[in-house]
């Protein structure tokens, strides 16, 4: 008797646990419901487009003289990188905004057991559009602009360039303009300091302004002026300034096969990244490049073209603390002067970089881009006071992009640098026996996108 009524009391409130659990979940339900139909109500309301996505990155580089030449006595290097981010984004009449929250690292460089988080803010900003033709952006954010020699969003970085800045936007059928501004600080202040900022030294002041018109139909052209402020690194209060302007000079037309740009920069003010005395050294530089393509059909296109980034005499820094060497600032490093890295930044004799390829599209979702590269010095090159050859060697690359779909994109190169009498010398590895030089990887960038909402607004 008492056993089956321990039983049935038992069994009572199981069923009565199991109908409170069934009266939770409908009300989380409910009011996830409740959610979506508001979601869907106030985008309505409001018109909007929203969505959500995802991207996977993870690449896997073997490096047998990766950046610099390796010696036969040293393993090469297998290495995986993985980005990932989720992106938020936001857009109306009025308002658009975006979220970016990004984990970016090395397999295995963090225990399998920690509880170290990594994922920080890549962006963070929002576009209130004042009028169709006028709005302010502010926050996080990448700048893009022409072919991203000066200011870049490089895709190709694991980590990604942004600043924290506030933009200023027109765009109507006659021009395009943005005015930006930046000014950082470090840590919360109430006080001016020496901004501290490692490894390298940051600009505390960004201003700068770009002009973009279609002068002719399939030609456009487009000039830049960047200001950056570096306090001393005694005396705060003193900033010594950096000017880079130029232009663009772009012809892409439909109807030609022919395509050409021309760029022309010029560099003035102070090199941050060459102390003289109790500054900075003077620099007067330049770049110039210019690249011609020629479709032979829609699917093969050749190109050659030329880089020059100004040098300087060997000993002309440190005798009268004067510059010629141009700074490639905040550009894509890997976009320009070989897939292999040699030149992330000019040396200081200046780099000359002859090019030429083609691009072949072997099928709808499949191409191949083959590319050489010549390398100079722009200036005599001397090594332990003798004069040698301005000759940096050569190298090749072989780029493959496949897309099976819309989300999946797998990217595999190969490249290989062949050294001259200089390139040894100049990485100060003369004497030394060398691995061959080569360089290859795969990657995946998978791209999901979890939501897509989309509303015109109502009448």
């Amino acid at each position: 008797m008492n056993g089956s009524y321990k039983i049935r009391y038992t069994g009572y409130n199981e069923i009565l646990l199991t109908h409170k659990k069934l009266i939770k979940m409908k009300n989380i339900n409910f009011l996830l419901n409740l959610g979506c139909i508001t979601t869907i109500s106030v985008s309505t309301a409001f018109g909007q487009i929203s969505t959500v996505d995802l991207e996977f990155r993870p690449r896997t580089e073997y490096r047998q003289g990766f950046r610099k030449p390796l010696a036969d006595s040293l393993d090469p290097a297998l290495i995986t990188f993985q980005r990932t981010r989720l992106h938020a984004d936001y857009k109306s009449k009025i308002l658009n905004a975006r979220l970016s929250l990004q984990d970016a690292r090395i397999w295995g460089n963090y225990d399998n057991k920690t509880n170290f988080s990594k994922i920080e803010l890549y962006e963070g900003w929002f576009e209130y559009c004042i009028t169709p033709t006028v709005s302010i952006q502010m926050g996080r954010q990448p700048l893009k602009y022409d072919d991203q020699r000066l200011l870049a969003a490089p895709n190709w970085s694991n980590t990604g360039t942004a600043h924290d800045v506030l933009i200023v936007k027109y765009k109507s059928q006659l021009f395009q303009a943005h005015s930006g501004f930046a000014y950082n600080n470090s840590k919360d202040t109430l006080l001016n300091y020496l901004y501290t900022y490692t490894p390298k030294q940051n600009y505390k002041e960004l201003g700068y302004i770009w002009l973009s018109k279609e002068i002719v139909k399939g030609a456009t052209l487009s000039t830049i002026g960047i200001y950056e402020g570096f306090q001393n690194k005694t005396k705060y209060t003193i900033i010594y300034p950096r000017f880079t302007f130029g232009g663009n000079l772009v012809f892409a037309h439909d109807s030609s096969a022919w395509g050409a740009t021309l760029t022309a920069y010029k560099q003035q003010g102070k090199d941050p990244n060459k102390p003289y005395k109790k500054g900075f050294a003077d620099v007067d530089a330049y770049l110039l490049a210019a690249k011609v393509s020629y479709a032979f059909t829609q699917k093969y296109k050749a190109l050659i073209g030329f880089d020059v980034y100004s040098g300087s005499d060997t000993a002309q820094a440190s005798r009268i603390g004067k510059t010629t060497t141009f700074s490639k600032m905040y550009g894509s490093a890997h976009s320009f002067s070989g897939n292999m890295e040699y030149f992330l930044t000019v040396p200081n004799q200046g780099l000359v970089d002859y090019y030429g390829g083609f691009l072949a599209q072997i099928h709808q979702k499949l191409t191949i881009d083959f590319t050489t590269h010549l390398f100079a010095f722009d200036k005599d090159f001397y090594y332990k006071h003798v004069k040698t050859t301005k000759n940096l060697g050569a190298e090749i690359d072989v780029v493959c992009n496949y897309t099976p779909s819309k989300e999946i994109g797998i990217q595999a190169g190969w490249s290989m640098y062949i050294n001259s009498n200089a390139t040894k010398k100049y990485f100060t590895i003369e004497g030394v026996n060398t691995l061959p030089q080569h360089w290859a990887y795969i990657m995946f960038t998978i791209k999901p996108q979890l939501y897509k909402n989309q509303h015109t607004e109502l009448k």
